[in-house]
């Protein structure tokens, strides 16, 4: 897996490789599915700096990440994407699900 993850604060911070695709998507939502059910975490951070490239798979990842958080009264959070990524985000629409934050630590603020 190309996916990097630490539990900061009950954050779910998950550093995503340079490709998301089906699947690293997969992978991605087993992962979350599983800390989230044990309670582990409340919020998820995606932290994009190496993502050069996502397709669908990755944004229906997200959306689906963003509705099993909101279930928990959690967000979903995005740091360091890149050019390519927030383009996806403002495109697909993700902009009104997730919220945009340019490191960990104004993410972790904002949160907490």
């Amino acid at each position: 897996m190309n996916v990097e993850y630490k539990v900061v604060k009950r954050c779910l911070v998950l550093t995503i490789g340079p490709e998301l695709d089906h699947h690293e998507a997969k992978k991605i939502k087993s992962v979350t599915e599983h800390l989230l059910r044990r309670g582990v975490t409340k919020h998820i951070i995606l932290d994009f700096r190496n993502t050069k490239f996502m397709d669908s798979s990755g944004i229906g990842m997200i959306i689906s990440r963003y509705k099993e958080v909101s279930l928990r009264g959690g967000k979903i959070s995005i740091i360091n994407a890149t050019q390519s990524v927030k383009n996806l985000i403002l495109i697909s629409g993700l902009h009104k699900l997730v919220y945009e934050y340019e490191c960990l630590d104004d993410a972790l603020m904002e949160l907490y």
